[in-house]
């Protein structure tokens, strides 16, 4: 694809599911919020899933979570960032029971037990490879790996100078945002919301920068009777989604948060659990039937930025010019994924791991 062809904007995606991120490819490299999304009171048990790639760990996943909710359990679906095709892992509610977890534990979101045993398992799917056809094909998988690797490294260069770029927009265009403003308006469209009795917050990013494009969710917008699209003028999106978690936390909210996939000291995202209403920035992508659309337009002094007019634009094409750099090496971060993947398939006993999944949805839910 030519670089002249490549679409940034965000695809919105209706799974039917409670689902959510729970890492990102960022300006920073891979960001991981295993520890807030797992190493929670609500999980009592937790499953290590290890395994290559194309071994069936994403199956797996959603298998033992259908057969849970089948049996009354609520599943959070935890998607893959760099490929949101596939899950990263399943969060197992029901009331009065210890919850249960399960979660992809291999690079790049390598999770080690710390309390093996008595909460911690882990589970080898690779118990089910042929290894000595692995080691036949160990030349061409190294060699994937590679450049897989090097795409990669290509990705994330990219992706630190889109925030680079941020940065420089952000610092040009302080001097002209109405924080007073900003805070004033927060406040007004938190009025209304009943105060809470204790604040909660639950980080569950709604949109990813990987190997299908830039992926939303539409998790905030499916379980909302309110949606707020704040469209972003000069990043003062940014500063009002700072306000509106600052009042829910103040009001003592049960909230969900997501963080831009890229810039995750930036929330672009916010549910607000009892109220059921969610505020969520405008990335291009159109959010389904919005009950309100705020611009932040008000909140920028433009007609003061003539001096700068210039360079704010310059950099605006940058952070442009940048992710579109790093959506092209994603691209060819998936074909050589699937590569890898197929090398897995050929040596997977698919039948003996789907004997070993019933055998331990049977252990797990008592059926």
């Amino acid at each position: 694809m030519k670089r002249s062809e490549k679409k940034t904007e965000p695809t919105v995606r209706a799974t039917g599911e409670d689902a959510y991120f729970a890492a990102s490819n960022s300006a920073g490299g891979f960001h991981s919020y295993y520890s807030a999304c797992f190493d929670h009171a609500r999980v009592g048990r937790l499953y290590a899933v290890k395994g290559g790639p194309g071994t069936g760990k994403s199956r797996f996943l959603r298998e033992v979570a259908k057969r849970g909710e089948a049996g009354g359990w609520h599943a959070e679906y935890i998607y893959c960032s760099s490929d949101p095709d596939s899950l990263d892992g399943v969060i197992l509610t029901q009331k009065e029971r210890e919850g249960i977890a399960l979660l992809d534990a291999t690079a790049p979101h390598v999770y080690e037990p710390s309390r093996p045993g008595y909460r911690e398992e882990i589970v080898n799917l690779g118990a089910f490879w042929n290894g000595e056809r692995l080691r036949e094909e160990r030349d061409a998988i190294a060699a994937l790996n590679r450049k897989k690797q090097n795409a990669y490294g290509r990705t994330y260069r990219y992706l630190a100078g889109y925030g680079e770029m941020t940065a420089t927009r952000d610092e040009l265009a302080a001097p002209f945002l109405r924080a007073d403003a900003i805070a004033n308006y927060a406040e007004k469209l938190m009025k209304d919301v009943p105060e809470g009795e204790t604040f909660s917050e639950q980080t569950a990013l709604i949109r990813s920068v990987g190997m299908c494009g830039a992926v939303t969710l539409d998790t905030f917008f499916a379980a909302s009777e309110k949606r707020y699209c704040v469209e972003d003028c000069r990043g003062s999106a940014w500063a009002l989604m700072g306000a509106l978690y600052r009042i829910a936390a103040k009001k003592k909210l049960k909230i969900r948060v997501s963080y831009d996939p890229v810039l995750p000291e930036k929330i672009d995202g916010l549910f607000l659990s009892d109220a059921k209403i969610c505020f969520a920035v405008s990335h291009g992508e159109k959010i389904p039937l919005p009950h309100r659309v705020l611009s932040t337009r008000r909140f920028v002094e433009t007609g003061e930025m003539h001096d700068i007019r210039g360079e704010l634009n310059f950099a605006e094409r940058m952070r442009r010019a940048m992710l579109e750099g790093a959506l092209e090496q994603l691209e060819e971060v998936r074909k050589i994924h699937f590569s890898v993947e197929d090398i897995y398939i050929r040596a997977m006993d698919f039948e003996a791991k789907e004997r070993f999944t019933e055998a331990f949805c049977k252990s797990l839910f008592g059926e």
